[in-house]
């Protein structure tokens, strides 16, 4: 039996890039939504690291199973926002991308 897989995607943009960063991922997040429907959720969130003073765009996703991620993951739509982060100079480190598992805890949906 196939399982869910979650995972936490963190970008970190250039200085005054973010705005555009979630505007491109917009745009996927449209694409997925009407198109890959592996995709369960696909949330874009903003939030500013203290330590490294800086803003990052942290994405909450899940997935159908593996084969839904490998398919987001490899999709044309997927490929071209990335070259897009790097032709634009929109990052400023390589995409962090941790899969997690549950560990405990709840969840009320």
């Amino acid at each position: 039996m196939a399982s869910q897989i979650d995972l936490v995607a963190i970008i970190s943009p250039s200085p005054g890039k973010t705005d555009r960063v979630v505007e491109l991922l917009q745009q996927v997040a449209e694409y997925i939504k009407n198109n890959e429907h592996g995709t369960l959720k696909y949330n874009i969130t903003r939030s500013f690291n203290k330590q490294a003073g800086v803003e990052e765009v942290i994405m909450i996703e899940s997935y159908k199973d593996k084969a839904a991620m490998l398919a987001h993951g490899s999709s044309n739509e997927f490929k071209i926002f990335q070259k897009q982060m790097v032709a634009e100079g929109l990052v400023s480190a390589p995409m962090q991308l941790k899969i997690t598992k549950p560990a405990g805890g709840f969840s009320r949906l």
